[in-house]
């Protein structure tokens, strides 16, 4: 690892959260800077830790250990597992940089990366004096959404003023807005997620400016500090998993037989739950569009337990000769697939930027956090989508698909996210927004270490 890290010029340490959400466009900016040059070593919890044989060019130190053993985060309960890991992080991840920067292995440390719901590390980095830079992973209508969120908005909002536009930010009603299951620790914890994002020297961000270059120039005019979208992520450093979830790779056969742009892929994440009510509304709404569809049923999905032994016999026999089930899948391959011809999600920003990336139009069934500002931009900003009532039905599963496979409205989506693609391949490209941001930001980091070593000097 010496040689390793002698050979590289930088030294980076980047710090992920354990949600699989978080960790994978972590893991895929880490691969991004270490093929600008440098050496990554990635600080992880023993909290779903990644596989390290997976990126055997990063070095890996875990903090927390025995502390962590109670933390787990679930459906609604994010902001007190996200508490909790805070406050049991925070001196471990002190004493690891310590270590590191005492140990000959290690080059010197140009600069910390952290997720910003990480937020000890920021307190860690300015005590030990190291430069630092946010990651947010999820978009910048999110983080405006949450930064006008009062005392009494944690909650969903109830009643007529669901569908009353927010003064504040006129994109978005109030049913709308960044919402979670519990009050409890919630405000505290946004606030401190908030304050380090804003004190940070830079922020990074998995998205891009043609999605989002007004909200971008609102954001730089509030934090006076520069801002990098080079999203999105998973495009820029090539297809590898980043899963810590066993994938089912053999539906690709099954896919390669369909039509073109004519199956359903439905995947609602890795932590949303639904009832058995709503999995029975979804199955018989697939079955009676009469597409072809793969659909992941999680093992936890119905309210923590099992999913597919709910699915009633009539329903697979039905949909024998159409429908594929899987406990998991590779989702950008899928996405990329030929055959894709619309997403029913639960719009995590990973999802929606991945569909969006593929040209896959969407059909949003959002629940909680980021996911409901998601599915407004999708299918009011950007277009590219239609969302499905909160209280899931059959009628309007099936009504959905068809519309957006058959009718007038649905053949616009079609083109838009087509569209959209071409956009997000341009910005990709040498000279395009996203490359442009990646080049500004490696010399951003340079010049900044430069700066500090000549201080120190």
């Amino acid at each position: 690892m010496e040689r390793k890290q002698k050979e590289r010029k930088g030294h980076l340490v980047l710090v992920p959260c354990p949600l699989p959400s978080h960790m994978s466009p972590m893991l895929h900016l880490a691969k991004l800077l270490h093929a600008q040059g440098f050496s990554i070593t990635i600080i992880h919890t023993a909290v779903n830790s990644p596989n390290q044989s997976h990126y055997p060019e990063f070095s890996f130190e875990s903090v927390g250990g025995a502390l962590l053993e109670s933390c787990s985060a679930s459906e609604g309960d994010v902001m007190p597992f996200l508490s909790e890991l805070n406050l049991k992080c925070e001196i471990p991840f002190h004493d690891c940089l310590v270590k590191m920067q005492m140990c000959s292995q290690y080059n010197p440390i140009s600069c910390i990366i952290y997720d910003a719901v990480m937020y000890f590390s920021a307190a860690v980095a300015d005590h030990l004096l190291i430069f630092r830079i946010v990651l947010r992973t999820s978009s910048a209508a999110n983080y405006i959404g949450l930064s006008i969120l009062d005392e009494n908005d944690c909650l969903p909002i109830q009643g007529r003023r669901m569908e009353e536009p927010v003064a504040a930010f006129p994109l978005l009603r109030f049913k709308d807005m960044p919402s979670f299951r519990t009050c409890k620790q919630t405000r505290d914890v946004l606030t401190c997620i908030y304050n380090g994002t804003r004190t940070a020297s830079a922020i990074i961000w998995n998205s891009l400016w043609c999605l989002e270059d007004a909200l971008f120039e609102k954001i730089e005019d509030d934090t006076l500090v520069p801002i990098f979208p080079v999203g999105p992520l998973q495009k820029h450093s090539g297809s590898f998993s980043t899963s810590s979830l066993s994938e089912e790779q053999s539906c690709i056969a099954w896919l390669d037989k369909q039509a073109s742009s004519s199956v359903v892929y439905v995947s609602t994440g890795s932590v949303v739950t639904m009832s058995e009510d709503e999995l029975l509304e979804m199955a018989w709404g697939l079955a009676k569009s009469s597409q072809p569809f793969l659909w992941v049923v999680r093992a936890c999905l119905v309210n923590g337990s099992g999913g597919v032994e709910q699915l009633p016999k009539e329903f697979h026999e039905t949909t024998r000769n159409r429908g594929w089930i899987a406990s998991w899948l590779p989702q950008q391959k899928i996405l990329a697939h030929r055959s894709i011809g619309c997403f029913l999600t639960h719009n995590g920003w990973n999802s929606t930027i991945e569909s969006i990336s593929e040209g896959v139009p969407m059909l949003c069934w959002p629940r909680v956090g980021d996911q409901r500002v998601n599915a407004r931009f999708v299918s009011h900003v950007w277009r590219v989508g239609l969302q499905l009532e909160d209280r899931l039905s059959r009628e309007d599963v099936e009504r959905a698909i068809q519309t957006l496979f058959a009718d007038e409205e649905g053949i616009k989506i079609q083109k838009q996210a087509k569209e959209l693609k071409k956009k997000v391949e341009l910005s990709l490209r040498q000279g395009g927004p996203s490359s442009d941001f990646l080049s500004r930001l490696v010399n951003y980091i340079r010049l900044q270490g430069a700066m500090i070593r000549l201080s120190n000097a």
